[in-house]
């Protein structure tokens, strides 16, 4: 478990958008996992992406669908049975404090919600490899520190999580190393 650092416009976004192949680079490679991702076919973009779970800043959620199915939506494009769906959907979202909201709409919930509802739809697959983009942006100290430390049981579990964040007290209050963005480059 890593955190990316640096001022806005680092460059901590894009490296997210490269590791997801939602970006290309204009140049060099990408290698993630050892597979170098700048080389595979577009076909094979959405398998790649199966492996990784992402939180975007934006959350990414489908208004039209309930909290349940914005979930569950990432273990049926996997061919999930229903009723390990289920199980598994309850499961993330009371981690996350949201096993009470399961059938509202997101847009009836706080930005916070919302943000937690896309943390457990990147979590419900128990991929190898998170990337979340300022996953506490917006939530209270308190609530950020809980998904830090869950993102944390994840990965002493084995996930491998990056975490990009401007708030630099998530990575001394958990102790573990930061990588430090400047203008694209990588300076420490």
């Amino acid at each position: 478990m890593h955190f990316l650092t640096g001022h806005s416009g680092a460059g901590k976004s894009t490296l997210l958008k490269l590791a997801t192949a939602i970006e290309r680079p204009s140049g060099g490679r990408v290698l993630v996992g050892g597979d170098d991702i700048t080389r595979i076919p577009r076909r094979r973009i959405p398998y790649l992406r199966r492996a990784i779970g992402t939180v975007f800043q934006d959350h990414k959620l489908l208004f039209d669908r309930t909290v349940y199915d914005n979930v569950a939506l990432a273990l049926q494009v996997r061919n999930f049975p229903r009723a390990k769906i289920t199980g598994r959907v309850q499961a993330v979202l009371s981690r996350v404090g949201l096993g009470d909201q399961m059938n509202k709409y997101p847009i009836t919930l706080s930005g916070g919600e919302q943000q937690r509802v896309a943390i457990a739809r990147a979590l419900v697959n128990k991929p190898d490899l998170l990337l979340a983009d300022e996953p506490t942006g917006n939530l209270d100290k308190q609530l950020g520190d809980e998904i830090m430390d869950l993102f944390y049981e994840f990965h002493q579990f084995g996930m491998t999580v990056l975490v990009a964040t401007h708030d630099l007290s998530q990575p001394q209050r958990l102790n573990l190393p930061q990588l430090q963005l400047e203008r694209g480059m990588l300076v420490s």
